[in-house]
């Protein structure tokens, strides 16, 4: 018998202990017991009434920095550099590589040549739907900051 057996065995016997315990079954392991009692219980909470309340007026009298701290601006050109070398070194790899992924995608994909094209087509509207996105994002929060 192989050590991955015995991990099956042994997950399966805990498996069946902690379900007869679940069930409350007279037989069950003690301390299977206990936890499966402990789980059925709501532990008690203190909460003010209007706790609610008093959460919603701190948020709103936190300024909007102290929530989401502003990223220093050689952090924001750093990851603007890397997201721009990521993208060319990307675009490289695919005008390199990309013709011969494109006769392996035609090849394997149940529609072919045709199928690849749809492929493509969705991934631009992807980026596009995604790049919107981002523009919009930044425009938001030039707007915010005018505020």
């Amino acid at each position: 018998m192989t050590t991955n057996d015995d991990e099956n065995q042994m997950d399966d016997a805990r498996w069946q202990a902690q379900e007869r315990a679940r069930r409350l079954d007279p037989d069950a392991d003690p301390a299977e017991l206990r936890i499966a009692r402990a789980l059925r219980r709501v532990p008690p909470v203190s909460l003010p009434v209007d706790f609610a309340a008093q959460v919603a007026a701190l948020a709103l009298t936190q300024p909007a920095s102290a929530t989401a701290p502003e990223q220093s601006l050689l952090e924001q050109r750093l990851l603007r550099g890397l997201v721009i070398v990521f993208a060319l070194s990307a675009a490289v790899v695919v005008a390199w590589f990309g013709r011969g992924w494109v006769a392996e995608l035609a090849a394997v994909l149940p529609g072919g040549g045709d199928a690849v094209a749809w492929s493509g087509v969705a991934a631009l509207c992807l980026l596009g739907n995604w790049s919107v996105g981002l523009l919009r994002g930044q425009g938001m929060r030039g707007s915010h900051a005018a505020a």
